[in-house]
């Protein structure tokens, strides 16, 4: 198991350091910082002395090179707009995302388990369709288009939610928090519930099940203690791939109804050129989705002895 757990790292380490260097090639090659960072009014002098500052007329090896160096110390860099720690603008705003991103998967797990449940048991009946049907639905929906029906609709004509913002208290952070969660769950249910239907009803057809059964156990233990348990299995890798929203948030969900989390100080970052926090943003939520991927390969193993 240590071997297997040392062996999930360094791979995790080695797709970290693949991406950063992907990203960090593409960032450079796009646009320019200094005129994006100073405007279009800036003078040639201004510029070349933002690039000498910033080090951007340095070759693009030499940058790489300093550039990891530096991130295998965990040192971010500074923003190219404001001078502030990378660290520290991703740390103000990642308390934020969290939390967004908890309430979102919280929704996803409650109402994409309980609906995959609820059609299996009833399987061919008109809840097992109108579920499959929504699901899809759900899945095919941008997320922008979900986000601007909420916010039209909940929060604009009835009313019951506020328009945006962050809040002051904590119940008022969970209150502003429901629409745009709910939003960013609307795929992660649909999704989820397929899965859960699909893999609960092969389950079912396994012979401990129908051992199980034939001891007169109620449906309800059949399926949640025995078959519900192998079914889980892929529901948990799947679950790892959903801390990508967690921790970098969603760029349209969060701009929509203003939520200052990571997505929105990513677009920021994107649109003003801002390569460090760019890349301080991206290194932070691969690095937490490896973890995750980690995390979930031990889960199912737990789950599943015959893994172990």
């Amino acid at each position: 198991m240590t071997l297997f757990v040392l062996r999930r790292l360094a791979t995790a380490l080695f797709v970290l350091w693949l991406v950063m260097s992907g990203v960090f090639l593409l960032v450079n090659v796009v646009g320019d910082p200094a005129r994006a960072a100073l405007g279009e009014q800036a003078s040639a002098a201004q510029l070349k002395g933002f690039r000498e500052k910033h080090q951007l007329n340095r070759p693009l090896g030499e940058r790489y090179v300093t550039y990891m160096s530096e991130l295998a110390r965990f040192d971010l860099g500074s923003s190219y707009q404001d001078e502030r720690s990378v660290a520290s603008m991703i740390l103000g705003r990642l308390p934020r995302t969290l939390l967004l991103g908890s309430v979102a998967l919280t929704f996803e797990l409650l109402l994409g388990l309980g609906a995959g449940v609820l059609a299996a048991i009833y399987a061919k009946s008109w809840f097992d369709t109108a579920v499959m049907a929504t699901s899809f639905a759900g899945i095919s929906m941008p997320s922008f288009v979900t986000g601007l029906y909420f916010l039209g609709y909940f929060a604009f004509r009835l009313g019951w939610f506020p328009i945006g913002g962050y809040g002051v208290t904590m119940l008022d952070h969970l209150y502003h928090a429901i629409l745009p969660a709910l939003t960013l769950a609307v795929i992660g249910a649909a999704t989820y519930a397929r899965l859960m239907r699909s893999e609960l009803l092969e389950a079912l057809k396994s012979d401990y099940v129908r051992t199980a059964r034939a001891k007169g156990l109620s449906t309800w233990r059949v399926v949640l203690v025995h078959a519900g348990r192998n079914a889980l299995l892929p529901v948990v890798t799947l679950l790892s791939v959903s801390l990508r929203v967690v921790v970098s948030g969603a760029v349209i969900t969060e701009t929509i109804f203003g939520w200052p989390g990571m997505g929105r100080l990513a677009y920021e970052a994107i649109s003003g050129l801002d390569l460090p926090l760019v890349l301080g943003i991206v290194f932070v939520a691969c690095a937490v989705v490896q973890l995750g991927n980690v995390l979930a390969d031990l889960a199912v193993a737990a789950l599943d002895p015959r893994l172990r």
